[in-house]
């Protein structure tokens, strides 16, 4: 039991969220390395004395940076839908634990009807009985 578990199946829709958190951690690095050129691009017309041009290459690094922080807010949305999917398949699997538990009861409950249930405690109260009168008449 539990020793040939099937591995995880990867569903359609299950791949078409790992390629979208693929696909924006891919985005987030390519932003991330214009960032980091736009305020090289900066640094070097500041030191050139062009601040005009310092200040457009620091106008498209704050253009970027609005664009890193829209792809991390993706990336959180997908990373939550993803937990809410794991969260919705464990509740899946306990509903069904619970549904094949209720069957067992059922199963166990037709089984063990009230006659059976108060003949065993008739025969109990007899091997009680029994043994009462074995040791009180062994005492003597």
């Amino acid at each position: 039991m539990g020793a040939n578990q099937s591995t995880p199946k990867i569903t359609a829709q299950d791949r078409a969220i790992l390629e979208e958190i693929n696909y924006a951690n891919t985005r987030r690095r390519q932003i991330q390395a214009v960032l980091d050129r736009e305020h090289e691009i900066a640094r070097k017309h500041l030191a050139a004395g062009q601040k005009d041009r310092a200040l457009i290459a620091l106008r498209q690094r704050k253009y970027q940076q609005s664009l890193l922080l829209k792809t991390d807010a993706q990336l959180e949305n997908l990373e939550q839908l993803v937990s809410t999917i794991e969260f919705s398949l464990i509740e899946v699997s306990v509903l069904h634990g619970l549904k094949q538990g209720t069957e067992v009861l059922k199963d166990i409950h037709r089984e063990m009807n009230i006659e059976s249930v108060e003949k065993l405690l008739e025969e109990s109260a007899e091997a009680r009985e029994y043994q009462r009168v074995g040791s009180s008449s062994a005492c003597l």
